[in-house]
């Protein structure tokens, strides 16, 4: 895990306790909030967190008075592209304290490591390694393996990088999927999948963590039927006809529940790249804007594989169909237990780093979810399938003193998540002034990422 340490950050003060206190509490877990409550932390950990009345608070430590506030832990991004993010420091300046990347080369990682070193402040970081495909990579970030006999050298690989779980990729197929999951399990490491010549429900079955997209899914509910179209559309047009009252609808449904796999929706990205700016200033209207820096990037050329060129207004209206129907699948998913995990798959076109992940939580209260359900979903439950849990996504004894402090309640209304008044990373408030001069002068690159 590369653990990128924020340096742009308030003075340490003489004591070394800060407690933080008359505050309602958001834990991250399935306990009801604290009201009143006081979190205590020491350097860069939670060492109490708990009711005034009860809680110990060291008498040096230094009293922030939070009366009327409420604090939830660090929000976690489950599903980012780093090679492709022009201000990463927009994540923390959102609320988003740590981010799962499922893809980006080592040599991202290796710069931003770089780049913290020398004092910008970017979220805690949790990597994948780079996608695995099967016979010839499908897109330039991955990486491809003849078969499943050339795993383990490839894991061991990934092991020497450093990595935290590792991505199937979509032309990995049975055998090669369930050889990587194997391989990852037997080296502790947790396994999710954007897939598609393995089946989710055979991937499930193999025992696999997480699966990545809602829209994936689809391909079990209408695994023969030819959409006449690929790319970007492709999963759009075989979702809008899918009957997700059916038998094969309900049956995958209790198989990744009965296998405990986690989804990660990524709706956002079902909505932004198809809706476009217009929606997209809609979204962020009132709470945060989208840089010129931005605009510009995604309006390049390498962002087409993601737009809807050259639709019609019937491909638009398959689209919203789709929306629909993900968004009601994503409501039986969580009716019925299976776990989801928040992730926006940003930056796809009008996916801001941290200011998308705020809108996935929107979506997912749209889908069903409760306002608490959606923020364990970006907190708790997500630690827990980075399998980080002793770590991150709680506010809870030894946990890294990741939280925002909101003005208003995020249980009565998820949007209110977005009315942030601190972010504290590692212990230490952040200058969030500084992190939105930056997130307002990103600037594209010369030459888009790519090999």
């Amino acid at each position: 895990m590369f653990l990128l340490i924020p340096m742009m950050v308030c003075p340490p003060t003489e004591s070394p306790f800060v407690a933080i206190a008359n505050a309602t509490i958001i834990v991250g877990t399935e306990s009801a909030p604290i009201p009143n409550g006081v979190l205590v932390i020491r350097g860069s950990r939670i060492v109490a967190c708990g009711p005034v009345e009860s809680t110990p608070i060291p008498a040096d430590a230094r009293r922030i008075d939070a009366s009327g506030k409420w604090i939830i832990p660090g929000l976690i991004d489950m599903h980012v592209h780093l090679d492709e993010d022009i201000s990463p420091g927009a994540f923390v300046l959102h609320g988003v304290t740590s981010v799962r990347d499922v893809g980006s080369r080592l040599v991202t990682l290796q710069r931003l490591r770089v780049r913290a070193a020398k004092g910008e402040v970017l979220p805690r970081l949790y990597w994948m390694g780079r996608n695995i495909d099967e016979g010839k990579p499908s897109w330039w970030g991955a990486v491809a393996v003849r078969g499943p006999e050339a795993v383990p050298a490839l894991l061991a690989d990934m092991k020497r990088q450093g990595v935290d779980g590792v991505k199937l990729y979509v032309r990995a197929g049975p055998k090669v999927s369930r050889a990587v999951i194997r391989e990852a399990h037997r080296l502790g490491w947790p396994v999710t999948g954007h897939l598609q010549d393995t089946l989710p429900s055979q991937a499930a079955k193999m025992g696999i963590d997480n699966l990545e997209h809602v829209s994936t899914l689809f391909l079990d509910l209408n695994p023969k039927k030819k959409v006449g179209t690929q790319g970007f559309k492709a999963a759009f047009v075989r979702a809008s006809t899918v009957d997700l009252d059916s038998l094969s609808a309900k049956a995958l449904i209790r198989l990744l529940k009965q296998k405990n796999v986690a989804i990660t929706p990524t709706l956002a990205t079902g909505v932004l790249p198809v809706e476009g700016e217009a929606a997209a200033s809609r979204l962020y209207d009132g709470w945060t804007s989208i840089p010129k820096g931005w605009r510009q990037y995604w309006a390049t050329p390498y962002w087409d594989f993601i737009k809807p060129k050259d639709w019609t207004s019937r491909d638009f209206e398959t689209a919203r169909i789709a929306e629909r129907k993900s968004l009601d699948l994503v409501g039986k998913l969580n009716q019925a237990g299976v776990p989801i995990v928040a992730g926006t798959d940003t930056p796809a076109p009008w996916v801001l780093p941290g200011a998308g992940l705020q809108v996935e939580l929107e979506l997912l209260t749209k889908a069903g979810l409760t306002p608490m359900e959606a923020i364990r979903a970006a907190t708790g439950r997500a630690a827990y399938v980075l399998r980080k849990v002793q770590d991150v996504g709680t506010l809870q004894t030894g946990r890294f003193a990741d939280f925002v402090v909101l003005s208003a309640d995020p249980l009565a209304d998820i949007r209110n998540a977005r009315k942030i008044e601190e972010v504290y990373l590692n212990g230490r408030e952040i200058d969030l002034s500084a992190l939105k001069r930056v997130f307002q002068t990103a600037v594209p690159p010369a030459n888009p990422p790519g090999p």
